[in-house]
């Protein structure tokens, strides 16, 4: 168990308003101004060289929807297993899709030969996307979010090249180029 000391409350209090704070997607400047403080003070105790009165920290609890205890608590280690976990039901998900697509593929090589049973795999990408963006849009940052769309909007169009062979693959690269482009613009603006 480790000690408490005043060294030790604000190193608990500076790692936990910084987490706390970006699980709540607000910048220090957002928090300043709900707090009617400047953002070097948030700065100040996110880096633990001092902290708020006990009203203020009452309020920043308020404002981050936790308690003050969950803002000194020592949950550092917690809070890690906790993001390992996230990770891997994240990737456990992504894992049943290809799971799926391999059924589906073997179901295809075994019901008649000549199919393209290997496209149950090129299939596989779109809908390990979409798992990707639903979990992303949970528990990730904005960041996660957008690479998960750029794979989507890629792989649809892998699978809309291999599965039309009649559209020209150039055509297909724009539109997607095109959708890239605006999944940048969106994921650019700010709240």
């Amino acid at each position: 168990m480790t000690e408490v000391t005043p060294a030790n409350i604000r190193m608990n209090f500076a790692r936990n308003l910084a987490f706390y704070r970006k699980a709540a997607r607000k910048t220090q400047m957002e928090l300043a101004t709900e707090l009617n403080y400047s953002d070097k003070s948030v700065s100040k105790w996110e880096r633990g060289e001092g902290l708020p009165d006990l009203e203020v920290t009452a309020q920043i609890a308020n404002i981050l929807g936790v308690s003050v205890s969950d803002l000194i608590a020592d949950k550092y280690k917690r809070r890690i297993l906790i993001t390992r976990n996230k990770a891997i039901i994240t990737f456990l998900s992504v894992g049943v899709v290809w799971l799926i697509a391999a059924i589906v593929f073997f179901l295809l090589q075994t019901a008649a030969e000549g199919l393209r049973s290997w496209l149950a795999f090129i299939y596989a990408l779109p809908a390990s996307a979409i798992v990707s963006i639903v979990f992303s849009a949970i528990w990730w940052r904005r960041t996660h979010v957008f690479l998960s769309v750029s794979l989507l909007i890629w792989s649809l169009c892998l699978c809309i090249t291999l599965s039309f062979g009649g559209i020209k693959p150039l055509y297909i690269i724009i539109i997607a180029a095109i959708l890239q482009l605006l999944a940048l613009l969106a994921f650019l603006i700010k709240k």
